[in-house]
């Protein structure tokens, strides 16, 4: 399932940052590129917690600081 149309970025596509360690909010939102503001609108970054939560493998993950 697609969790960003404007840059294309899937579920399995989250899952693999998690793999390679990559569970924090912020950094998951700039390695799949969801902070360019030219080529996405910004939609998909109000999950991010559901993001973390895809990354981790946990229901209710909890984001780093």
């Amino acid at each position: 399932m697609y969790v960003c149309i404007c840059k294309g970025v899937t579920e399995s596509d989250v899952r693999k940052l998690g793999q390679h360690g990559i569970v924090c909010p912020q950094a998951i939102a700039s390695s799949l590129g969801l902070t360019d503001r030219k080529n996405c609108c910004g939609r998909c970054l109000k999950k991010l917690d559901e993001f973390v939560a895809l990354a981790t493998g946990e229901q209710h993950a909890v984001g780093c600081r």
